[in-house]
């Protein structure tokens, strides 16, 4: 009988390892979005600003934001929280709901030459942090054109995303 309890503990410890060992390996594949320059920090700084003041979003809250639908590399979050902007990991909401508002951004256009173009959407987390609502709240919806002049980027177009009712 001391046979079979061993064999059933150890059989047990071996299901545990491996629910344990997938766990670690589905969490290690998780992507995240990592810049490939200054300059791209320098854009997605600028898009993030931009939809800070518009919105008048607390310039003392956390802002969230993800690229592509990817949470960005913790140096990413470095360096354009270096730029004076308060800003998070959308991952890092689902963990502590510190955010008051979640930037998603997309590229549309990509040509670090000479323009980009950036679809922002503007999501109101604070009912969800509260308890007091379900669904996040599109508070704005459009596409940046930036423009590069003399190594230097620059917000030249907002156009808001229109929806038929």
């Amino acid at each position: 009988m001391s046979k079979f309890l061993l064999r059933l503990a150890a059989s047990g410890l071996a299901v545990t390892l491996l629910m344990i060992s997938s766990t670690l390996n589905l969490i290690s594949g998780e992507k995240t979005y990592l810049s490939e320059s200054r300059e791209e920090v320098q854009i997605l700084s600028l898009v993030l600003a931009d939809e800070i003041k518009t919105n008048n979003l607390a310039p003392t809250g956390t802002i969230c934001f993800s690229i592509g639908e990817l949470d960005p590399d913790p140096s990413l979050v470095k360096s354009i929280r270096r730029r004076g902007l308060n800003v998070r990991s959308s991952a890092e909401w689902s963990k502590k709901f510190n955010c008051g508002f979640e930037v998603q951004m997309e590229y549309t256009h990509f040509d670090l030459s000479e323009s980009v173009k950036v679809r922002s959407r503007v999501l109101d987390l604070r009912e969800i942090n509260t308890g007091q609502g379900d669904i996040a709240t599109l508070q704005r919806d459009g596409e940046y054109l930036l423009k590069k002049s003399k190594q230097k980027w620059s917000v030249t177009d907002y156009i808001p995303k229109t929806y038929s009712k």
